[in-house]
Order: structure tokens, then sequence, then C-alpha cells
């Protein structure tokens, strides 16, 4: 029994100690605190980038036309020639821009001889050549104010059967101070003053009746003067009908009551009759202007006869140098044209593209022919318009290229194109990068990979991405206190390349926060 007994306890003590064990791991297991990687807030130096892709161009790449249609006659360099500045790379036909220059060469020595001759005086056949000049445009001018007349009737009668014939069956009372529009119109003001335009039609049409007999009365003794007066108010009366007519036609566009049949007929009407006024108007244009051509003619002849018979004044000799000169301006003019058919490249560089063809038409402005220049290359990027607004001119831009695994370069922003380009529907902005340092191994059309640092800022308050928790409630860092986290706010500044962030506000030099990876929530 003693034996039995020493056993049992011996099993007691045994579990007792067993279960301690037990309940002391169980307590070191549960109480345990959680592994966190824990990360110090630092201050340093933060940077932020645009990140793009570009491809390299050179810094002149020239495309060039000609600058007037004509057919290829010569085509003097190939795609991969190498060219000096002034080099003819093709030409046009040029006979008769030759023949144009050659004729203003003319004009030049003749305009010379005739200062020459002021200088000298003017001889007894030259004044008696102005005399017989003078005699015959006056003449001409008579006869155009004798045509007068017959003008002004003509022009009257077409406006008077255009008025009182064409477009009589659209009013009643027509030629009374009340005419009435046979139809209605949309417009109740349209039609008022349709009406009231008919009334003054016919006052001006009987108006100008009266003007007429009263030239025909006095002829052949009116003046000029009274002869060109005739022709201003003949001007007026037309515009007068014409404005009519024109209101009619809106009339007859704004009448719902009308039948399509009767509408197309009234259209006809007023078409036929606008016709007639045009033409009226026309022809007292056309002898206004022949009158007044005519007057500078006669004129003109009689200013050179006054200074052959007086002799060459220091004015004259003046206005024939002017006369040299413009003449020696029309030969700049004429050389210029035929420079025109000539492609000269204005660089030196490369042919990289040669589409002219020799007995091909080649259409003015149209480029035929490419050239790059010698000197170095640079970048031109398109950036999104949400980017485009941090860059500015002289930013510092980080370069690199697929073809140069695992090297550098460097280089600046030099121009920003104030206009859009849109690619693919989004607009973009042409940003163009210049290289700091040249290299001879970067060839044109590389894709080159920039980063244009926008904002670089030192000395702040930065955390790595992952440190930062992002929801609907804003950023946070999380940490870790008494056996648990806890999420405090911060304010985000600019976030660089590398992956940190620069904190504004929330946490201080020193701090520790959990590394809570980059999708926690």
């Amino acid at each position: 029994m003693p034996l039995i007994k020493k056993l049992i306890a011996n099993k007691i003590v045994i579990g007792i100690v067993a279960a301690a064990i037990v309940g002391i791991g169980s307590y070191k297991f549960f109480s345990k605190k959680p592994a966190h990687q824990l990360i110090s807030v630092l201050r340093g130096d933060i940077a932020e980038q645009v990140i793009v892709t570009g491809s390299t161009k050179p810094v002149r790449n020239i495309d060039l036309a000609f600058e007037r249609t004509g057919k290829i006659v010569r085509v003097n360099f190939g795609v991969g020639a190498t060219v000096k500045t002034g080099a003819v790379l093709a030409e046009l036909g040029h006979g008769e821009l030759s023949g144009q220059l050659k004729e203003a060469e003319a004009n030049v020595a003749a305009a010379r001889a005739k200062l020459d001759a002021l200088k000298r005086g003017a001889r007894q056949e030259d004044i008696q050549i102005t005399r017989t000049q003078l005699n015959k445009a006056e003449q001409d001018l008579a006869n155009d104010y004798d045509g007068v007349l017959s003008i002004l009737s003509d022009a009257y009668s077409k406006s008077d059967d255009a008025v009182r014939n064409q477009v009589s069956a659209l009013f009643s009372n027509a030629d009374t101070t009340t005419p009435q529009l046979t139809f209605g119109v949309n417009d109740s003001q349209m039609q008022i003053d349709l009406q009231a335009q008919r009334a003054t039609a016919g006052i001006e049409l009987n108006a100008w009746k009266n003007e007429i007999a009263a030239l025909n009365a006095a002829a052949p003794s009116n003046s000029a003067k009274t002869l060109e007066q005739g022709l201003k108010n003949g001007q007026s009366h037309l515009a007068v009908v014409l404005a009519f007519l024109n209101k009619t036609m809106d009339a007859i566009v704004a009448a719902p009551s009308l039948s399509s049949a009767t509408v197309t007929a009234y259209k006809t009407s007023v078409t036929t009759a606008r016709g007639e006024v045009n033409t009226a108007i026309n022809n007292v244009n056309a002898g206004s202007q022949e009158i007044a051509s005519q007057k500078f003619v006669v004129n003109q002849n009689k200013d050179q006869l006054a200074s052959q018979t007086a002799g060459s004044t220091a004015e004259d000799i003046r206005a024939q140098e002017a006369s040299v000169a413009q003449m020696e301006a029309g030969v700049t003019v004429a050389e210029a044209q035929l420079n025109q058919t000539v492609m000269i490249s204005p660089i030196n560089g490369t042919v990289t593209r040669q589409d002219a063809k020799v007995g091909e038409i080649a259409a003015a402005n149209k480029s035929l022919v490419s050239v790059i220049s010698a000197d170095n290359l640079e970048i031109e990027v398109n950036i999104p318009e949400v980017d485009i607004v941090k860059i500015i001119l002289q930013d510092k831009v980080d370069i690199t290229f697929d073809a140069f695994q695992g090297e550098k370069f460097s280089g600046r922003v030099v121009k920003i194109d104030p206009a859009e380009t849109v690619v693919d529907g989004v607009v973009n902005f042409k940003v163009t990068v210049a290289f700091d340092k040249p290299d001879g191994r970067i060839k044109s059309g590389l894709t080159a990979n920039l980063g244009i640092e926008t904002v670089k800022k030192s000395g702040v308050l930065i955390l790595p991405q992952v440190a930062i928790v992002q929801n609907d409630r804003g950023a946070f860092v999380r940490k870790y206190e008494r056996g648990s986290t806890k999420d405090y706010p911060v304010k985000i500044g600019i976030r660089g390349q590398d992956g940190n962030v620069e904190i504004l506000s929330g946490v201080s030099e020193g701090d520790s926060v959990v590394n809570v990876g980059i999708k926690a929530q």
C-alpha cells in the first residue's frame, strides 16, 4: 500500500508540473507582442519627376519645297548626300520667268533713258507726241460723257421693269402711297416694312425719271459735273430698288399661305428682277469708273505736256528717279520669282528624303526634300495636360536610352509649345529637351526615357510610400502602441520617383511607424 500511495503521489506531482509548464507556455504564446517592421521618419531630400517617353530628333530638321508650281528639270542630290549651305538640291523649269526678268531689266533701261532725257530737256518731237496723246484722251473722255445718258436711261428702264412688271403680281395698289402685299407673311413687321419699301421704290423711280428727263432736255450742254452727279444719283436709286427686291424675296420665303408652285413662280420673278437691277448697277458703275480712269489719263498727259514745255524741274527729275527705282524693284521681284524655281539647302547637313523626280510637276509648298542638320540632337516629348503645369523652362531632365543600358544622360527643358497637340484624342503639349553634353553615339529617332524634375526639396521629413495608409478618410501612418496599432493622420507633400513621400505634418523626425505595405488599407 505505501508503495502504491507513493506512486500515485509522484504522478500527481508530475501532472502539476506539466500543467504549470503548459500554462506558462500558453501565457507566453498568447501574450507575445506581434512582430512589426518599423520605419523611422527621416529628414532628407526629395524630388518629384514627370516620367515620359520621347524620341531624339535633329536640332534642325528642315522640310523643303518649291515656292511655286512647276516641272522639275534637275535633281542634284539623293538621300544620304552631305550638302553645304546654299547647295542647289533641285530645280524647276524657268524659261518664262527668265523672260520676265529680261523684260524687267529692259524696263529699268527705258526708265533710266527717260531720266537722262529729262536731264537733257524735252525734244519738239516728244512734245508733239504728248499733244497728240492728250487730244485723244480728251476725245475719249468726251465720248464717255456722251454715253452717260444712254447708260442712265437703260438702267432706269431695267429698274422700272423689275419693280412695276416683274413683281407686279405681288402687290395691289402698287403705284400708290399705300401698296398692299397680296399674301400674308409670318412676320407682320416684315410685311409693313416691305409695303413701305414698295412705296419708296415707286417714289425713287419717279424722281429718277424726272432727273433723266432734265438731263435729256439740257443735252448736249450738260457739264461734266452734272453728268457725274447723274451717275451718282443713279447708283443711289438702284440701291433702293435692289434693297426692295431683296426684302421681297425674304417675304416670299416667310409666306406660309402660298403654294409651292406660287412660291416658285414668285421667286423666279424676283430673281429676274434682281438680275435686271444688278446688270444696271454694273453698267452705271462701269460708266463711272471709265470716266474716272479717262480723267486720270487726260490729267497725266496734261502734266507731261506742261513738264515738257516748261522744261524739266528738280521735282520732275526726282520723280523719274523714283520711277527708275520702281523699275529696279520690278527686277528684284522677277529675280525673286526666278529664285522660287530653285530649291536651296539653308543649312549644312544630310539629305534624309528626296521625293523630287525629274519630269514630275511639283506643287507649290509641297514638301519634297528633307535635310537634317549636322548639329546636336534634341528630344521632343508630348506631356499630358495634367502634368504640363508642373514643367517650366530649364527644368532638369534625367535621360536614359534602351539602346544604352545602364547609362544616364542629362538635359534641360528648353521649349514648351504654347498650343496643344491632340494625340489619340488626348490633349498634350510638346516639350523640347536639350542635352547638357552632346554624345556622338546618339542617333536621330532613338527612344528616350525622361524624368523631368519639376520640384526638389531639401531637409524635409520623408517616409517611404509603404509606410502610409490611404483610404477614403485621407492619409495616415500607423504607430504601434501598448500592444496595438493606431492610425495618425498626416499631410502629404510631393512624391519622389524613389518611392519616398514628403510629410508636411502629423509626424516628427525620428518617429517610428509601421511598414504597412503598399496595399494596406
